[in-house]
C-alpha cells in the first residue's frame, strides 16, 4: 500500500510541473432561428464542472488540460450534444448550435471507464438524471430507478430495496459511490441498496456484466451514483427540497450548499432528513411496522487546478427500518402516522470516506481513487438493548488508473484494485449466522479503445485474486454453537479464488441514424460470506439459513447485441442478451423446518438467462409539445440441467408514458403534464418451491413547472403512482410469500428552492 502512495504523489508532482492553463471559448445557438440560447449548461463530465451560458449565449472554461476533452451541452427542450474538443494553446471560440426536442438518446456517460458519449459506448449503459427523480419520486431511490427497462428490485417494504438487473441481483450488482465500490452487505435479502439521493447528480446503470473494470460483485451490472457537479467558479449556490407522501404520511427535507473560488478550492455540503409511517395497501389495510427513517449527512471539499483535481468526501447515513412480522401485522399497525420505533427493526450505520485524484500528464492521465467504510448492521427482535444480529464491517479500497494515449484514436487504460473486508460480529449478539471474516481481493487489468469515425472497439483483460479467512473460535462462537462446514478442529477456515477475465465490443454508427452494438463479456463472482458459511437464524428474513463452503466462483459469459434507429420524430431501439453462467448460487426454501423457521439453503447449478428490451421514442415534428414512449422488458432464467426455473426472476413489463409541455401560464413557467402506464405481466415461470404471480397494471401522473417569485424560481412537482389503488403481488418482494400486497395509491409533493 505504500508503493501506491509514493507512485500516486510522484505522478501529482510531475503533473503540477507539466500542466498548462488552456481556455474554451464559445456560443450556443438555436439552430433554426439562429438565436443565442441563454442558460445553457456546458458541461466537463471529465472535470465535474462546467458553466452556463449568459444572456447572449456565450460561455468560456479556463483551466483546462492540452488533450481531448469531452463536452456536454444540454438544455431543456433541446436535443443534447456531446462533443470531444482539444484545446490549443490559445483561446478557441466554437459555434454550437441546438436542436429543438424533448426526446435526449444521447448524453455522456463515465461507468465504462472511458468517458464517452452514451451511444457510442459498446457496454449498454442507461443513465437517470436528478430531475427524473425529482418528478417521479419514491420513498426507496432504488424503486424510482426501477423505471428503467431490464432493471427492477428486490424489496422488503418501501424502505428496503435492492438493484435487479436482468433478473441477477444480490452480491452480482455492485454498488458505486463517489468513485469507490460501496460494500454494505448486500449478500442479506433484507439488506437494501443503503444510498439515498442526497447530493446526487445522476445514477448510471450497466446492464450487463462490469467485471473487467469493477471486479467481483460486478457480474450483472453497476449502479454508479454520480455526484452533483461542481459550483462555477466564484459562485455559492444551494437548494432546499421539501417532499411529502400520501400513503404512508412520509416527509423528506434535504439542503444542499456548494461552492467554488477564484482560486480553484471547491467544497459541498449536504444534509437530509426523512421519516416515514406504515404504508397502506390498495386494499385499505395497514402494513404494520413497514415505517422507517434516515438521517444522511455529507461533506467534500476539492482543489481544482490546471494539473487535475482532488477531492476529500465524507458521508453519514443513519437508518432504522421496521421489519414486518407477517404473524403481526395488524397488532404492529398501532396508528396512523406513528413514526416511532418498534420491534422487529434494523438499525443500520455507515461511514464513508473517500478521495478522488485526477492528474493530467500531457496527453495521459493517472487516477487515483481510495476509499475506507465502516457498516454497522443490528437486527432486533426482543426490544430493550439486546441485538440480536450485530455485525462491524470495515472496508478499505483502492484503484489506480494510469489513461495511456497511444496516438490520437487509440487509448489504453492499466489498473490495480484492491479491497479489504473485515467483517466482525458483536460479542454480546443473541444470533450469529455467519462467523468473524476477512476477505482479501487484488486485481490487476488493462483495456485498450479505439475510436475513430464510425467505430468505437473495447477490448480488455483481467487478473482476480480473492482470499477468504474466517473464524468461529471466539468463546461466543463456541458458546453459541456455531459450526463451520466440516468441524474444523481450529474453528478456522481459508479458501481462495482465483481467475481471468476478459470482455470485448464494437460500436458502429454509420450515420445520424442508426446505431449497433455488439459485446461479449466474462463475468466472474466469488461466493460471499452468506453462502458459503451462514448457519443459523437470519432475524430480518425469520429464516434458518444454511451455506456450502464447496462452492466454486461463478463464471458468466454474456452476449449483447443493440440495434437503435433514429428517425424525424421518433427513435427505436432494441437490446437482446444471452447469459450462461456456470455455478450459479440461488437461495431456495427446502420444504424443512428447523426452530419452527424454515430452512432456507444456498444451492449451486449452471443456469442460463435470456431476453431483451425494446423501446420506442416519439416526438411528431408538427406537434412539438406533446412526446411520448414505450418500452417492454423481459428476461427468463432457467437451471441448464434440467430447464427448470430460477427464482425471483421479474415478470416481463411493458411501460408506457406520454408527456405534455405546455405554454406558460401567469408566474408557472413551462408546466408540464405526463401519464405513465405499467403493465406487469403473470410471472407464471415459478422456480421449484416458488408460486406464480398474477399480473397488473399500475397507473401514474406527475404535473409540474416552475413558479417565478420575484428574483427566484422554484420548481414544483406532484406525482402519483398506483392511482388506481391496485392490490396486487410483486414477485420480487420477499413479502409475497406471505400474501402481502405492496404499497396502494401514493401521492408525492416535491418542491425544490434553489438559491
Amino acid at each position: 500500500m505504500r508503493l501506491l502512495f509514493v507512485i500516486a504523489f510522484t505522478l501529482i508532482s510531475v503533473g503540477v510541473l507539466a500542466a498548462q492553463d488552456l481556455t474554451i471559448t464559445g456560443r450556443v445557438l438555436d439552430k433554426n432561428t439562429n438565436s443565442p440560447l441563454p442558460g445553457v449548461s456546458v458541461f466537463v463530465p471529465e472535470l465535474n464542472r462546467g458553466v452556463v451560458t449568459d444572456l447572449d449565449g456565450n460561455f468560456k472554461i479556463t483551466s483546462l488540460p492540452e488533450k481531448n476533452i469531452t463536452f456536454q451541452i444540454s438544455f431543456i427542450g433541446y436535443s443534447t450534444q456531446v462533443q470531444t474538443i482539444r484545446p490549443g494553446n490559445s483561446a478557441k471560440s466554437l459555434v454550437i448550435q441546438l436542436e429543438e426536442s424533448t426526446t435526449n438518446i444521447d448524453e455522456v456517460v463515465i461507468s465504462g471507464a472511458y468517458i464517452m458519449s452514451k451511444e457510442s459506448s459498446p457496454i449498454s449503459i442507461e443513465k437517470v438524471d436528478r430531475m427524473a427523480i425529482l418528478k417521479m419520486p419514491s420513498p426507496s431511490l432504488m424503486t424510482a430507478l426501477t423505471r428503467t427497462p431490464g432493471v427492477n428490485e428486490i424489496s422488503l417494504g418501501p424502505g428496503i430495496s435492492k438493484p435487479v438487473i436482468r433478473g441477477l441481483s444480490f452480491s452480482r450488482v455492485l454498488s458505486v459511490y463517489q468513485g469507490g465500490r460501496f460494500e454494505n452487505q448486500q449478500w442479506g435479502a433484507d439488506h437494501g441498496l443503503g444510498l439515498t439521493e442526497t447530493g446526487i447528480g445522476n445514477v448510471e446503470l450497466i446492464k450487463g456484466p462490469a467485471s473487467l473494470i469493477y471486479g467481483s460483485g460486478a457480474m450483472a451490472g453497476v449502479v454508479n451514483l454520480i455526484e452533483e457537479k461542481d459550483a462555477a467558479q466564484g459562485d455559492v449556490d444551494g437548494y432546499v427540497n421539501l417532499r411529502g407522501y400520501s400513503n404512508n404520511l412520509g416527509l423528506r427535507s434535504e439542503v444542499g450548499v456548494k461552492g467554488a473560488g477564484e482560486n480553484g478550492f471547491v467544497w459541498s455540503m449536504n444534509g437530509a432528513l426523512e421519516s416515514h409511517a406504515d404504508y397502506i395497501d390498495g386494499d385499505g389495510r395497514t402494513m404494520g411496522n413497514t415505517r422507517f427513517n434516515t438521517q444522511n449527512l455529507k461533506a467534500g471539499v476539492g482543489l481544482q487546478k490546471k494539473w487535475g483535481d482532488t477531492r476529500l468526501r465524507y458521508t453519514y447515513m443513519k437508518q432504522k427500518l421496521g421489519i414486518l412480522d407477517e404473524n403481526a401485522i395488524d397488532e404492529l399497525a398501532t396508528f396512523r402516522g406513528d413514526r416511532s420505533t418498534q420491534v422487529p427493526y434494523q438499525n443500520v450505520t455507515d461511514h464513508f470516506f473517500s478521495s478522488e485524484t485526477n492528474v493530467f500528464l500531457g496527453e495521459d492521465k493517472f487516477k487515483a481513487t481510495f476509499g475506507l467504510h465502516k457498516n454497522l448492521r443490528e437486527e432486533l427482535e426482543s426490544g430493550g438493548s439486546s441485538v440480536d444480529l450485530g455485525l462491524n464491517q470495515t472496508n478499505v479500497m483502492y484503484d489506480l488508473k494510469y489513461f495511456k494515449s497511444l496516438n490520437s484514436h487509440l487509448e489504453a487504460i492499466f489498473g490495480v484494485q484492491g479491497f479489504v473486508l473485515n467483517t466482525i460480529n458483536y460479542d454480546d449478539a443473541l444470533e450469529f449466522l455467519i462467523p468473524d471474516a476477512r476477505k482479501d481481493d487484488r486485481s490487476v487489468y488493462g483495456l485498450l479503445n479505439y475510436n475513430k469515425d464510425k467505430w468505437v472497439i473495447q477490448g480488455g483483460l483481467r487478473y482476480d485474486y480473492r482470499k477468504v479467512n474466517v473464524d468461529a473460535s471466539a468463546p461466543h462462537f463456541i458458546d453459541f454453537g456455531f459450526i463451520l462446514p466440516g468441524e474444523p478442529e481450529d474453528r478456522k477456515l481459508e479458501r481462495t479464488f482465483d481467475g481471468v477475465t476478459t470482455s470485448g465490443g464494437a460500436t458502429f454508427r454509420p450515420d445520424d441514424k442508426w446505431r449497433f452494438r455488439l459485446n461479449i463479456a466474462q463475468g466472474f463472482r466469488a461466493p460471499d460470506l452468506a453462502e458459503l458459511f451462514s448457519n443459523g437464524v437470519h432475524p430480518g428474513t425469520r429464516r434458518f439459513e444454511k451455506g456450502n463452503a464447496s462452492f466454486e466462483r461463478e463464471q458468466n459469459i454474456q452476449t449483447d447485441f443493440g440495434i437503435r434507429y433514429s428517425g424525424k420524430g421518433f427513435a427505436l431501439s432494441g437490446e437482446v442478451f444471452y447469459n450462461s453462467i456456470n455455478n450459479y448460487i440461488f437461495f431456495a426454501p427446502t420444504g424443512e423446518v428447523q426452530e419452527d423457521l424454515d430452512i432456507w439453503s444456498f444451492e449451486q447449478a449452471d443456469a442460463r438467462l435470456y431476453g431483451g428490451e425494446i423501446e420506442l421514442d416519439i416526438q411528431p415534428t408538427s406537434i412539438k409539445w406533446i412526446s411520448g414512449s414505450t418500452s417492454y422488458a423481459m428476461v427468463i432464467g432457467q437451471r441448464r440441467n434440467d430447464m427448470t426455473y430460477l427464482p425471483y426472476i421479474p415478470a416481463f413489463r411493458w411501460n408506457q408514458n406520454v408527456d405534455f409541455r405546455l405554454k406558460d401560464i401567469g408566474i408557472i413557467q413551462k408546466p408540464y403534464i405526463s401519464l405513465l402506464g405499467s403493465l406487469v405481466f403473470d410471472q407464471e415461470r415459478a422456480a421449484p418451491l416458488e408460486e406464480a404471480t398474477p399480473g397488473y397494471f399500475l397507473l401514474g401522473m406527475n404535473i409540474g413547472g416552475n413558479l417565478k417569485i420575484g428574483s427566484n424560481t422554484m420548481d414544483i412537482y406532484v406525482s402519483g403512482t398506483n392511482l388506481l389503488n391496485k392490490a396486487y403481488l410483486d414477485h420480487l418482494s420477499l413479502f409475497r410469500p406471505f400474501g402481502v400486497n405492496q404499497m396502494g395509491r401514493n401521492i408525492a409533493l416535491n418542491v425544490r428552492i434553489p438559491f
